[in-house]
């Protein structure tokens, strides 16, 4: 599904975050990327997001490069966005709508799907996420692991195939860790790929297929 080749990827001034990064991500496999804050996973996840794109080499999903000149393409990029789901790892960066029910809800407006199931799987996401009470409130009102939940339920509203994270327990309490744990076993049952980068020892343990463990821009190890 994902595919990397050769990739590297510079940020502006030289900084080096990819470097000759090769990686295969088979469609339904769980993934997690671990390693020293520095080492280029969050890159390597805005890269296979399409939010950046390799300085070198190639990035692929399902068959198809994505570059700049591909997401150029209105069609292609909002099914490319609907299929690959990204929670980021400060959510607040991800939450724009001034309700919680019209950001669960934008992604299927995007689509324009009808009102009626837009409705439907803002429904069903806030019943999948524990988060009904909060279907009236502002997300910038609510606390960090509520807004992670909302972020969560945002992406899983386009029911995508794949979903990429960044850092998805990072700063929550242990119940919001173990509602979220239980959301990410649930996908992985349901053959949803899934990438991650991570700290927590205990989510690679519980939901990793794959351990790709980076350093200064590199895969340094692949372990199963």
């Amino acid at each position: 599904m994902f595919e990397l080749i050769n990739a590297s990827y510079e940020y502006p001034g030289g900084v080096l975050a990819l470097n000759d990064v090769s990686l295969h991500i088979a469609e339904g496999s769980s993934v997690a990327l671990t390693g020293e804050n520095g080492c280029g996973k969050t890159t390597l996840l805005r890269v296979l997001n399409g939010l950046v794109f390799p300085t070198k080499g190639e990035y692929r999903f399902a068959g198809d490069k994505i570059d700049k000149q591909t997401l150029k393409n209105a069609q292609f990029a909002k099914q490319f966005h609907r299929r690959v789901g990204y929670v980021f790892q400060n959510v607040d960066s991800q939450l724009f709508c001034g309700g919680v029910e019209d950001e669960i809800a934008f992604g299927p407006r995007q689509l324009e799907l009808s009102e009626e199931e837009c409705k439907r799987r803002v429904d069903d996401c806030l019943a999948l996420l524990g988060i009904e009470s909060l279907r009236t409130r502002a997300p910038y009102a609510t606390s960090g692991g509520e807004k992670r939940k909302i972020a969560f339920a945002s992406v899983l509203s386009l029911n995508p195939d794949a979903l990429v994270m960044d850092e998805p327990l990072a700063g929550l309490d242990a119940s919001t860790q173990n509602r979220i744990l239980s959301l990410l076993k649930t996908l992985r049952k349901a053959k949803k790929t899934l990438v991650f980068a991570t700290h927590n020892e205990g989510l690679v343990e519980q939901i990793a297929d794959v351990r790709a463990r980076m350093e200064a821009g590199r895969i340094v190890d692949v372990s199963r």
